[in-house]
């Protein structure tokens, strides 16, 4: 293999990360809107999605799972998830902490949501999309709310004692 494929295969796992982009950009956009108590228009999200795209919603007991398939019930989700806020909190955004690709069609982003309401109550909620793409749209959507002890790229959280080992490996190769 030349040199150039090498580098260019390298950097095909970045080619849908706009997709993730646009995908956090009207999420952010439908949040600040849902502060203010003003419509957000779901085309903008749902042009990221597949006709039968699947989005799936799980978290620790409380929350449980939802299922939502194809545009009218994922789009049904987000107008009741924008409606839900109703104007009822001061701050809601999200942060991205970590963003991983396993190949061009599998991406897992990580973050943390930020909730305050009117009286200056907050609330820090972690969170994970696992992303399926194809065709440079979302065909399904894994959102965990919480923080899982892992995923199918890579694990969350806390280092354990057999990371340490590997990590150390990482480090020196590179030092």
């Amino acid at each position: 293999m030349d040199i150039r494929d090498l580098s260019k295969a390298s950097l095909t796992p970045l080619s849908n990360m706009c997709v993730i982009e646009k995908y956090f950009s009207a999420v952010k956009k439908m949040d600040a809107l849902a502060v203010k108590g003003e419509k957000f228009d779901t085309d903008a999200i749902m042009e990221l999605w597949h006709e039968d795209g699947q989005l799936s919603i799980s978290g620790k007991d409380a929350i449980g799972e939802k299922q939502f398939a194809k545009q009218d019930e994922i789009a049904g989700f987000y107008k009741n998830r924008a409606r839900g806020v109703e104007g009822l909190f001061s701050t809601n955004l999200s942060k991205v902490n970590v963003a991983n690709s396993k190949n061009d069609e599998h991406i897992v982003v990580s973050g943390m949501r930020y909730i305050v309401d009117q009286k200056g109550q907050g609330l820090q909620a972690p969170f994970t999309h696992n992303f399926r793409l194809s065709d440079g749209r979302i065909s399904s959507l894994d959102i965990h709310v919480g923080t899982p002890d892992k995923t199918e790229v890579a694990p969350i959280g806390s280092l354990t004692i057999e990371d340490l080992g590997s990590l150390s490996a990482m480090a020196w190769m590179v030092a």
